[in-house]
């Protein structure tokens, strides 16, 4: 009767360790699965999956989890709560499109994109002239972040026709039927010289986009 009850306790134990062994290599696989972005975890499967390429693809992952880069930028990007009420901290996201870190600027850039959807008042005025002149004045630098398509799609290259629509309805009042547009496009063009074909495409595209949109505007103008 002893040796039973001794071969089941043993049996028990041995049991309750194999157990715990598997709860700890189960927690271990699971843990090594996670990624780590600044508090932001997402399932190794995820990132790979079409939702998280782009941080992935991109290296945008090394900006969001540098400690310096600004928490509005963070949650702006990873579509966390976020207001653009601090004007300071919001306009200096636009500062940081011509950043001296040229490798944060592909960040950033995308970063101001999806800042359109909540732009309004003081942000707004700032974004559509911060935008005009920044494509104006880093025409090629612009265009090349479009030869990744992972990284900057047709849908961002739409958002900032409409970014630098926001500084033509107000630069513009009074002389909307001037050829302001046009003229802007062709400096660009002039710009661009130099720029690869795929380059000049996206300039010819933007163009495009942005004749469009400003004719839209044009339209519901008094």
């Amino acid at each position: 009767m002893k040796l039973t009850v001794i071969i089941i306790l043993t049996f028990g134990f041995l049991s309750c360790n194999n157990s715990a062994d598997k709860k700890t290599v189960d927690n271990k696989t699971a843990k090594d699965s996670l990624v780590n972005i600044d508090t932001f975890y997402v399932d190794q499967n995820e990132v790979n999956s079409n939702e998280y390429k782009e941080f992935h693809q991109c290296e945008f992952d090394k900006i969001l989890s540098d400690p310096k880069t600004p928490k509005l930028a963070k949650d702006i990007y990873l579509d966390k709560e976020w207001d653009l009420r601090n004007d300071t901290e919001a306009l200096a996201l636009l500062d940081s499109l011509t950043a001296k870190d040229k490798t944060s600027r592909p960040f950033y850039f995308k970063v101001v994109i999806k800042s359109e959807k909540k732009s309004d008042g003081y942000y707004s005025e700032g974004l559509g002239y911060a935008g005009y002149n920044y494509v104006l004045n880093n025409t090629k630098e612009f265009a090349s972040y479009f030869d990744n398509k992972q990284c900057h799609t047709d849908n961002d290259l739409a958002t900032w026709a409409d970014i630098v629509i926001m500084e033509f309805g107000i630069s513009g009042e009074g002389s909307y039927d001037k050829p302001i547009v046009d003229n802007y496009i062709k400096k660009l063009k002039s710009n661009c010289k130099d720029c690869s074909t795929a380059q000049k495409e996206t300039i010819n595209k933007f163009g495009l986009t942005l004749k469009g949109k400003w004719n839209e505007f044009l339209k519901h103008i008094d």
